[in-house]
């Protein structure tokens, strides 16, 4: 049996007794080292009572990476798929990585599929640049800074303004925020979290006036009459706004909960109707949502997939049609 066969089986079987006997000490997978590959897949396989090996082993096609050569998906019931990509040399496996757009012949039964992912600093081949070591010290001083400001468990809306507005060029020079930018640092990912709260806060923040104007338009409305709710949804349905948690009587103080972790307070009396909007807004259309839930019928009719909108479930129930 040649290497690669070998390693299928194993994988297949999810063993990782034999896979570390297989893998090779001085070749890196997925740009790390064999322990470190063989760990993190194990963490990813463990989230799952129920796989504990894969049924099937199926060939197909990568249409990206490595675009037309030859990748495996392993899949079983009710578990997330494992596709991967073997790269070959002389008969030697030399890597295997997640092959993110496998297709094959079932393609969209098994589109819950295992990801991995290494931060930057994981990899074999990385070392610090001095520009890297002067970011992460800025970093470090940015939260530090963020600290101070909060140390006393209370800051308001405009001090976060003020300390994003102060640290912007950093946080744009750091890719923070966003998701899909191929590289991921683990000395900045604190920094990044707390900036998608921040963020979020400043968002609501600075355009509280569009929130304070669709609630005055709401404040007019019938409220009694269904169809007129509806009309306000389905206008205002792309002005949207962050949900955070709130305190006891949010409604008339203003204070707002930061985060699960820190607990600290923000005053955002000075924003509070992005709140209020936020609110009153996803209980509406929650209500409805439920109320016009598509039928089982509604579900086989469409290929057992329902886009999940407002205007959608309506159709269905032949609802609202003269303004959808």
């Amino acid at each position: 049996m040649s290497e690669k066969k070998e390693l299928i089986e194993a994988f297949r079987k999810l063993d990782f007794k034999a896979l570390n006997e297989l893998l090779d000490d001085d070749i890196s997978y997925m740009d790390v080292h064999k322990s470190l590959f063989l760990k993190r897949l194990g963490q990813e396989v463990n989230k799952y009572d129920k796989l504990d090996k894969y049924e099937d082993v199926t060939e197909g096609i990568c249409g990206s990476c490595n675009r037309g050569c030859k990748a495996y998906s392993f899949s079983t019931k009710n578990c997330p798929s494992l596709n991967l990509f073997f790269e070959e040399k002389n008969d030697k496996v030399t890597d295997i990585y997640i092959c993110n757009d496998l297709r094959n012949n079932i393609s969209g039964e098994h589109e819950w599929n295992i990801s991995l992912n290494f931060y930057e600093e994981e990899k074999v081949d990385f070392e610090p640049s001095l520009h890297y070591n002067i970011n992460v010290q800025k970093a470090e001083n940015c939260l530090q800074e963020f600290s101070a400001l909060t140390s006393d468990g209370y800051v308001t809306s405009q001090d976060l303004v003020y300390w994003l507005n102060k640290h912007k060029d950093l946080i744009s020079k750091l890719d923070l925020g966003l998701p899909f930018i191929g590289k991921s640092y683990q000395a900045f990912e604190k920094l990044d979290n707390l900036y998608t709260n921040v963020y979020a806060l400043v968002y609501n923040h600075n355009h509280n006036s569009i929130a304070t104007n669709a609630l005055k338009e709401f404040d007019d409305i019938n409220k009694g009459e269904e169809k007129s709710i509806v009309l306000w949804l389905l206008k205002h349905k792309n002005e949207n706004f962050f949900s955070f948690k709130k305190t006891d009587n949010w409604q008339k103080t203003g204070l707002i909960i930061f985060d699960d972790e820190s607990n600290v307070i923000i005053d955002c009396s000075d924003c509070l109707d992005s709140f209020l909007y936020e609110d009153l807004y996803s209980n509406l259309e929650n209500s409805l949502l439920i109320k016009y839930e598509p039928t089982d019928e509604h579900y086989l009719q469409n290929g057992g997939s329902v886009n999940y909108s407002l205007e959608t479930f309506l159709r269905f129930h032949n609802k609202y049609l003269d303004i959808l």
